[in-house]
């Protein structure tokens, strides 16, 4: 199967007729009527059903119909997109960002959309989601990446979910608690701990449930601030317990300047970073470039812990 075959069965599907089909597609009706007949040999399965007066989709037909508008409108974006890489013509893209996506993903992403097209200018604006989402149905940005806990059930949104990292706790290098061998819940007690100023309610709904962890008494927090790097910093350089999701503190580890203790927390504290945009929207090119190389660097980033 090639999209050759696969732009002819679906023009034949919407036309209802070899004729029709193969005037729309500027071919001889021998020729598409060849084109389907090596497209259901190749899979094995009847796509038509051949009537007097034009043809009908199979069950198998349906099936594959149902697949072949986002594979079609996918290769059409994919020729768009390099069209663009190719010509590297000026672009703009306005986004925005969660600050721990700020310090990890987007930076990311950045350098790779720069290494392919180089003259698209990029603005990222930082902060909560909140703000992204009035800022998104104002028409300042093209899309957002946040978490999505409080956006599932907005109707004028699209959302495209990124891999789900777990939470840890990290320390610095030569931390007491990194030098024990068996770490449990109340160990993480005794220690001060720092964190971002909001979450979302889901999360605070998850942590309240384990009062055991330090996050749920977020109010208590030795340090407290919507700059995450901040945060990350002041872990490296203090006793206090950092919570973090393993992309976001990589080049720490490297480093050494931060350790993971290997303390079990529940598996619901993960991340829920979405893409979000307007529903119905078509992106402009640039933009649903980034959009697709965030998704990619997501996918290579964000992977389960060893």
């Amino acid at each position: 199967m090639n999209l050759k075959q696969l732009q002819h069965f679906v023009t034949l599907a919407e036309s209802g007729n070899v004729h029709r089909g193969s005037a729309r597609l500027n071919i001889s009706q021998p020729a598409l009527s060849k084109s389907i007949r090596a497209l259901e040999d190749d899979l094995g399965v009847e796509l038509f059903e051949r009537l007097s007066r034009g043809v009908r989709l199979t069950p198998a037909g349906h099936w594959l119909m149902s697949r072949s508008f986002s594979l079609l409108s996918d290769f059409q974006q994919l020729r768009t997109e390099i069209d663009l890489i190719k010509r590297q013509a000026n672009g703009s893209v306005r986004i925005a960002a969660g600050t721990v996506l700020c310090s990890s993903l987007i930076p990311l992403s950045l350098a790779r959309l720069h290494e392919v097209a180089s003259n698209i200018q990029v603005v990222v604006e930082s902060g909560y989601w909140d703000d992204h989402k009035r800022m998104l149905l104002n028409g300042e940005i093209d899309f957002f990446v946040a978490d999505s806990r409080e956006l599932e059930d907005i109707v004028e949104f699209d959302i495209a979910h990124l891999p789900a990292e777990p939470i840890c706790v990290y320390v610095r290098a030569g931390h007491p608690l990194a030098k024990k061998r068996r770490l449990t819940l109340a160990d993480l007690q005794q220690g001060a701990f720092m964190g971002l100023t909001r979450l979302p309610k889901e999360l605070e709904r998850i942590l309240k449930m384990h009062p055991e962890l330090p996050p749920s008494r977020m109010a208590d927090s030795a340090v407290a601030s919507n700059d995450f790097s901040l945060l990350r910093t002041s872990a490296a350089l203090t006793d206090v317990l950092f919570y973090s999701p393993p992309s976001a503190v990589q080049e720490q580890v490297a480093r050494r300047e931060l350790v993971r203790l290997k303390v079990s927390l529940p598996a619901q504290l993960q991340t829920h970073f979405a893409i979000v945009w307007r529903k119905g929207r078509k992106l402009p090119a640039s933009a649903e470039l980034m959009k697709r190389t965030i998704i990619e660097c997501a996918a290579q980033q964000f992977r389960p812990l060893a």
